[in-house]
């Protein structure tokens, strides 16, 4: 992957999440203030609907209108139906200094405001306002410029028609002031829209650490597969030069018999086999980073399978005269794929013979501890230096280039091992055996 490739593609990932922290600012902000808007008038709106015609505010403005007395005490000549409901449509608590909260109308037939003298120098605030028989019983948003139109009050309405009984009043209409309310929205929406366009600000930072770290495994595959394919490509070269140059020496005798040639042909046979052992990992490698190599686990009994699985290396190990013992104690019922494990051993205990000489000890153990199946594949070979540790788990990673060249290894046993193991939610270390040698710790879940 380039430079410049990498560079476009973190741009994407970068444009994609200021976008989406964006959206999600836009519409958590939306959604906060149409809540709020609903919220902060709902009790206003409560209590100019709870206001009816014999409610005592109202009745309390009739009297002072039909009697011509706008300082009428409120205790004063209200009817007996007005006293019974005094709790109903009661003044909006927190009054402000210059508005008043909440003020009758009433209105004559030709939309005329009858109680001017009982509203006294508040007329001068509503003066602008007309009746509006259209939307009777609802509440209204009415709003009406003070001072010139300097500034403005901000009312919530209802206009309800007045009883027949009441000479000359033919609509009341109930104001109640909600500049405060409205301030304290637009105070909110400021401080919460200042509030969005900086944290989207630190969005922007957090966007490009995102986009960063969501190359960093991208840019780390890709930089696998070039290592995979680079050393693929040099692990191939060395088997197809040498069959290549046997086949070019047996053109150079054309007169020669088999026999004669005997050692050609088999280094060529040779390499042949290694080429196809090799081509055979590097297959399953690929299947596994690319999940085709699916697992088919069965219930598998754990002694008799290690038991038939040991009984070559056994044998090998005879004729090689290594010691070669088994500690199988656990006599369990695994969920595995069975041919997966056993390849995982193949693995384990091929290496412990190529790595071992003659009088060393090969020892596989199996038991079983809390939930799990733990296995051990130790030799008394050569440890594995400390720096190493880490690394042969690596495709293509030999610790002893000579050794493995000797030995046919091209540094991918291990590497499928650990893909298996995985694979089974399972773990795969390495540590020292001591005094000398080597311990492979496999470790597989019993469910």
């Amino acid at each position: 992957m380039t430079n410049e490739i990498s560079r476009k593609q973190r741009g994407r990932f970068f444009a994609a999440n200021v976008t989406a922290f964006a959206l999600i600012f836009f519409l958590l902000g939306f959604i906060t203030l149409q809540l709020l808007n609903q919220s902060a008038y709902r009790e206003t709106d409560l209590s100019l609907k709870k206001i009816e015609a014999d409610s005592r505010i109202v009745q309390l403005e009739i009297a002072r209108y039909t009697q011509g007395d706008p300082f009428l005490n409120p205790q004063q000549n209200l009817s007996q139906r007005g006293q019974r409901l005094e709790n109903e449509g009661e003044l909006l608590n927190s009054p402000e200094t210059d508005h008043f909260n909440t003020q009758v109308v009433l209105w004559s037939s030709t939309g005329e405001i009858l109680n001017k003298a009982a509203i006294g120098g508040r007329f001068n605030q509503i003066q602008e306002l007309k009746l509006n028989k259209k939307n009777l019983d609802t509440i209204q948003n009415i709003e009406l410029s003070e001072d010139n139109g300097a500034s403005s009050l901000s009312f919530r309405s209802i206009t309800r028609k007045a009883t027949a009984n009441q000479t000359g009043i033919a609509y009341i209409q109930v104001l109640a002031n909600t500049n405060q309310i409205r301030n304290s929205l637009a105070t909110f929406r400021t401080i919460m829209i200042l509030c969005m366009v900086v944290f989207w600000l630190i969005s922007i930072g957090i966007s490009y650490y995102l986009s960063s770290l969501s190359m960093r495994p991208i840019i780390a595959s890709w930089r696998r597969q070039k290592e995979f394919v680079e050393n693929a490509s040099h692990e191939l070269r060395t088997p197809l030069t040498i069959i290549q140059n046997s086949l070019e020496h047996l053109f150079t005798k054309p007169n020669h018999t088999v026999i004669e040639e005997s050692e050609s042909i088999a280094q060529a046979l040779a390499e042949t086999r290694r080429l196809t052992g090799l081509t055979a990992d590097l297959l399953t490698i690929a299947r596994n980073d690319s999940d085709q190599q699916n697992l088919s686990k069965n219930l598998v009994e754990t002694q008799p399978f290690l038991s038939e699985l040991i009984r070559p290396f056994q044998e090998i190990a005879k004729i090689d005269k290594k010691e070669f013992i088994v500690h199988n104690e656990s006599n369990l019922n695994v969920m595995i794929d069975e041919k997966r494990i056993h390849q995982i051993l193949v693995i384990l205990l091929d290496n412990a013979l190529k790595y071992t000489n003659p009088q060393d000890k090969i020892i596989l153990e199996s038991y079983a501890s809390h939930k799990s199946w733990i296995i051990h594949v130790k030799n008394t070979g050569p440890s594995i230096r400390a720096e190493d540790k880490s690394k042969i788990f690596n495709r293509f990673y030999r610790e002893d280039q000579s050794r493995s060249k000797e030995t046919g290894g091209y540094g991918l046993g291990l590497a499928i091992a650990k893909q298996i193991v995985e694979q089974h939610k399972g773990q795969i270390t390495v540590s020292d055996y001591l005094p000398q040698g080597v311990d492979f710790r496999v470790q597989l879940p019993l469910n």
